[in-house]
């Protein structure tokens, strides 16, 4: 009686959103590894030692906005009072999609969810989730006509997609299967199309480890903010006049795989560096800091420091504050990434000597009266003329496993919260130019503390839909009843088998300098960079499918 209840015990923790995200397998071909360290003493070149200039703050600004119509006054944003907002709609809550699992060609109905008792192998072993998905590609596929619709209704997102189109060969399936199991097997270098190797050298062996927050969380996050809620379950007639129901999970998986793939992702206004270190180094007052060149680059930067807190407050403000856009956080400097759609926020003023909230006419400080009692007086904007401390909330949607629920709306989705400490420079016309993030409201060596600063954040352009044109020449194809469908027209088939085999080309030829490559010498192991040139197969569903199961599933 104790084991089975030690092992229910173990698998409800492993179950648990920390685990899932958090504690993953690092790969060293990518990832710094090591434990944390704390240091007194560290490369004083870059952020947060060396403040950014207020150009460059600017500039960001402008990126971020696509254009200089910002507002970065203290006194023009608090005259608006935005100390909290929310967006427009909110963004709707929906899984991650994990790769090795199969992504959107995971057949998560076999699977509990809430224990994972269907065992731990299907957790962490991707070859053996591939090695089963052969097994149902041989001998259950070809048995589909033969299947119920009980049975039918339990289909992969990606195999109810198929068969939608009258695909019986799973192309799009198939497609996501061996994408999965080519980087599994070789990472990135599986993907590489052209190398300038030397003699004697190679690529890096791959680590056939999958950290198990790599999945389409990028797709899913960007799309929840972005598109209508999937929000009733679809019915799709199939020629066999069976029928096959597309729960909104099912078309939430379709919708995030067309983002995650989209030439969008290419041309988002992305803000700050991925932290690479599993565990990144910090000072004697809990800031994070940089202190070894990241295996992506070639000198020392700001990766796991990065997200600039004037930036940062500026943007949240005028982005979600005044527009009422949704836009992407990765809420924490670690390796394994969480992007998350933000939702709202709110946030408040503090002294930044006593960390005491307030308004801000009762927490804001003369630099000069301040220098004396500044942790990081050395670091700060030169053009500051006072400071004040900042505490924000930020709130995100949370990822959710999938389920077979027939109905979703806004009280389904989970929202969570994080809190970010931060102080701001002003100059003397009331531009914030510059911050220091905080582990606490009151500055003082705390070895154990952590500052909570976001990794990255980006943000969709406005002209998004530009990237979502549909096909043209295809017939119109139209609901047969209430929120019911036939299947697709034949011509779909053929147009989206080339959604499917769409391929993202990384090379000189599109960004007009080359990638770069670490290879290794075989005899003294000497790691240099070349260029190279990579083809990532991104499989897209055709946008018509998306669109009319999208359609019918969020009318209200």
């Amino acid at each position: 009686m104790k084991k089975y209840l030690f092992l229910s015990l173990t698998l409800a923790v492993l179950s648990t959103s920390a685990f899932a995200f958090d504690e993953d397998e690092c790969d060293p071909t990518e990832q710094d590894c090591n434990e944390n360290e704390t240091v007194e003493d560290a490369n004083e070149d870059i952020y947060p030692y060396k403040p950014f200039e207020t150009s460059y703050i600017k500039g960001r600004l402008e990126a971020l906005n696509e254009g200089p119509g910002f507002i970065w006054s203290i006194y023009d944003l608090n005259r608006r009072g935005l100390y909290i907002a929310n967006t427009k709609v909110q963004p709707w809550g929906g899984p991650y999609w994990p790769l090795n699992q199969g992504m959107v060609a995971n057949t998560y109905q076999n699977k509990d969810y809430k224990t994972f008792i269907f065992t731990l192998r299907e957790i962490f072993s991707w070859r053996k989730n591939v090695n089963d998905y052969y097994g149902r590609a041989q001998f259950f596929h070809p048995e589909v006509d033969d299947l119920d619709e009980h049975a039918l209704a339990k289909l992969a997102p990606s195999e109810k997609y198929d068969l939608l189109l009258g695909d019986k060969s799973f192309d799009l399936t198939n497609r996501i299967w061996a994408y999965a199991e080519k980087w599994g097997e070789e990472k990135k270098w599986g993907f590489v199309s052209k190398v300038e190797l030397p003699d004697g050298y190679r690529l890096p062996y791959a680590n056939r480890m999958m950290a198990l927050w790599e999945g389409i969380c990028h797709g899913w996050a960007v799309a929840a903010g972005h598109t209508p809620r999937p929000r009733q379950t679809v019915t799709v007639t199939l020629p066999n006049g069976k029928r096959m129901p597309f729960y909104p999970d099912d078309i939430k998986a379709l919708v995030s795989l067309m983002w995650a793939h989209s030439n969008i992702q290419g041309d988002v206004i992305f803000e700050g560096s991925r932290c690479n270190k599993k565990k990144p180094t910090r000072d004697v007052t809990g800031r994070y800091i940089d202190t070894s060149i990241d295996k992506n680059d070639t000198k020392l930067t700001p990766r796991c420091a990065d997200v600039h807190p004037a930036i940062f407050h500026v943007a949240i403000l005028n982005i979600l504050g005044i527009e009422k856009r949704s836009f992407i956080i990765d809420k924490k400097p670690e390796a394994a990434i969480a992007n998350q759609p933000v939702s709202g926020y709110s946030f408040t003023y503090f002294d930044p000597k006593t960390g005491k909230e307030g308004s801000f006419d009762k927490s804001v400080w003369d630099m000069k009266e301040y220098e004396n009692v500044d942790w990081y007086w050395e670091s700060r904007n030169k053009a500051a003329t006072k400071i004040v401390g900042v505490k924000m909330k930020v709130n995100y949607i949370n990822w959710e496993y999938p389920s077979k629920a027939k109905e979703n709306s806004e009280k389904d989705d989970k929202i969570k919260h994080v809190e970010f400490y931060y102080d701001l420079e002003i100059d003397a016309e009331g531009k914030i130019i510059g911050g220091q993030w905080r582990a606490d409201k009151k500055v003082k060596k705390m070895f154990n503390r952590k500052p909570h600063n976001p990794d990255f954040f980006w943000v969709v352009p406005r002209n998004f839909n530009k990237y979502f044109q549909p096909v043209s020449g295809l017939p119109e194809w139209k609901e047969t009843g209430y929120r019911t469908i036939n299947a697709a027209p034949t011509q779909y088939q053929n147009a989206a088998k080339i959604s499917h085999s769409f391929v993202y080309e990384e090379s000189a030829r599109y960004f007009g300098v080359s990638p770069k490559c670490p290879v290794i010498s075989e005899t003294t192991g000497e790691q240099i960079m070349v260029d190279c040139e990579f083809r990532y197969p991104r499989p897209q569903p055709l946008i018509q499918v998306v669109n009319k199961l999208l359609e019918l599933s969020s009318r209200q």
